[in-house]
């Protein structure tokens, strides 16, 4: 009877092991992209790192990564490799699912859903370039001043366009503060299109916003690299 008992125990005890290995949590990414040709290798690489993490291949329009992951990273979803390759989304990956999808394989027309750095991420760009936008025209007249030496106006409008280079400054770090507990507030000096007018200060001003969770990250340890890299640069 104790032998029968032990050996019941011990089924239970390999059950519950058994139970907790599948319930490991761990990242899957849904793909459906129209026009994508079958047998398309799929990766994922690792933004940071810039390693391939992952790889799968097309069937009928249709592929599936599944993996795990020790912390969040950004990742780019990429479809061929070498000359031929074509990157399709950026995907702020931990282990959750995510679904991709587009009529097309074409990086503008894909979405992903399960991803915040996806919806926050296009919610700064809509900020950013609007004023981006209006910096750009401004610069078209302030270039078309300084070619005809017309050096008095043309200063009018760099000191312009100096101010809105500093409201894109701040309009980011508003983004990271407001989700300086999430991925997204800690992706975003690294992963946004500001990198040329970041100072080694806008970069340590923005890692100390973040909570000690995502400093620690490899998230955290990017905008540290990025400003040390900026220390070293000569003005």
């Amino acid at each position: 009877m104790q032998t029968a008992q032990h050996f019941f125990a011990l089924f239970l005890l390999f059950l519950g092991t058994l139970c907790s290995a599948q319930q490991r949590p761990g990242y899957r990414v849904v793909g459906h992209i129209r026009g994508l040709p079958d047998q398309t290798k799929m990766y994922l690489i690792d933004g940071g790192k810039r390693q391939v993490i992952d790889s799968t291949v097309v069937r009928q329009e249709r592929f599936v990564f599944d993996g795990s992951m020790a912390e969040a990273a950004h990742i780019y979803l990429y479809a061929g490799k070498g000359s031929v390759s074509l990157k399709l989304a950026d995907i702020l990956l931990d282990n959750r699912t995510v679904e991709v999808e587009g009529p097309k394989p074409l990086y503008d027309s894909v979405t992903v859903n399960g991803s915040d750095i996806d919806r926050l991420w296009k919610e700064w760009w809509r900020e950013d370039q609007q004023i981006g936008y209006q910096r750009f025209r401004i610069k078209q007249v302030q270039e078309a001043l300084v070619a005809q030496k017309d050096t008095a106006r043309a200063g009018i409008l760099k000191k312009i366009m100096d101010e809105m280079t500093a409201s894109r400054i701040e309009l980011l770090k508003s983004y990271v503060k407001r989700y300086h507990s999430t991925a997204v507030g800690a992706a975003l000096p690294t992963l946004c299109t500001l990198g040329n007018y970041l100072t080694k200060a806008d970069y340590l001003e923005m890692y100390r916003t973040l909570s000690p969770t995502w400093q620690n990250s490899g998230f955290g340890r990017e905008i540290l690299e990025q400003a040390a890299v900026k220390g070293k640069r000569v003005p």
